[in-house]
């Protein structure tokens, strides 16, 4: 239990650097960096769920899963973003944050209808 407690508040505290250091860059001038942005959108909320299960808060956690898998979406919408914005100031193309960008909707859209599968599969109350 220990242990899974240690890798939860490491994985916390990861998080809450990488969150600072995107406040600290973007305010001196240095600009949104747009994929660590979108990556703590997407991890963010697991850290927090993975704190709360360490400490026995299991519904709790449940729920933060919920909001992580809905985080999806505005993780894609700011990798996007980032990337116009670059290419309008004529940057060439990230390739990392580019493949993201494209091939986590289309991770989102095979879970989610792996989801529905799983839903439309499972018995429901008699009538």
């Amino acid at each position: 239990m220990a242990a899974k407690k240690g890798r939860a508040w490491v994985f916390a505290v990861v998080m809450t650097l990488l969150g600072v250091s995107i406040v600290v860059d973007w305010s001196r001038g240095e600009g949104l960096d747009w994929s660590s942005a979108a990556l703590l959108l997407v991890v963010g909320p697991q850290a927090a769920g993975e704190m709360l299960r360490a400490h026995g808060r299991v519904r709790a956690a449940a729920r933060t899963g919920t909001v992580a898998n809905w985080m999806v979406l505005p993780a894609v919408v700011v990798l996007w973003a980032g990337l116009i914005s670059g290419w309008a100031r004529g940057e060439g193309t990230p390739w990392l944050p580019f493949a993201a960008a494209v091939l986590m909707p289309l991770g989102a859209a095979v879970a989610g209808v792996a989801a529905l599968r799983r839903r439309h599969m499972r018995p429901g109350p008699a009538d």
